[in-house]
């Protein structure tokens, strides 16, 4: 049974992962110098260990921050809608937008659990068209929705996406 939860958990988020940025016209609305609108990217920090994270732009300020995360035995899947605001910092190079958004989790370990999270973090992007990639830092507030009740924490995560 976990290896079936597993399974359908990578297939849920692959298949998201494939079709979100058919949506979106290559080019047309990504920072990243020389790179796309989709990114793709490991993320380290709770919940879960690690994973795989991927950035959607819709335009230049706004983004989806999806993500499939493991660890101790869970399969998470995460979704953040988040607002980029580069008026903030302003490093001599490249980009430093500051960003806020709200999402979800969705925890398939045991019994399916689900979360709402708010999201707070900085981003770096790189201003090099041969370096289409930003790191990323950010602490996520969490609800978690249990059937015996719920339980708020706060996680911190550290990340990169290289975009095509």
């Amino acid at each position: 049974m976990k290896n079936l939860k597993l399974d359908l958990g990578f297939a849920l988020a692959a298949v998201l992962l494939m079709l979100m940025p058919s949506s979106v016209k290559a080019g047309d609305s990504s920072p990243i110098l020389g790179g796309g609108n989709f990114g793709l990217g490991l993320e380290l920090g709770d919940p879960g260990a690690w994973g795989a994270s991927g950035k959607i732009w819709v335009n230049h300020d706004m983004a989806f921050q999806p993500a499939i995360k493991l660890g101790e035995g869970n399969t998470l899947l995460q979704l953040d809608y988040l607002f980029h605001d580069y008026g903030i910092a302003h490093p001599q190079h490249g980009l430093m937008p500051l960003y806020l958004g709200f999402g979800g989790d969705l925890s398939l370990q045991g019994t399916v659990t689900i979360g709402a999270r708010g999201v707070a973090g900085i981003s770096y992007m790189f201003d090099q068209a041969n370096v289409p990639v930003d790191i990323f830092i950010q602490i996520a507030p969490t609800l978690w929705f249990y059937t015996s009740g719920t339980q708020f924490d706060v996680y911190g995560e550290l990340g990169a996406h290289y975009y095509f």
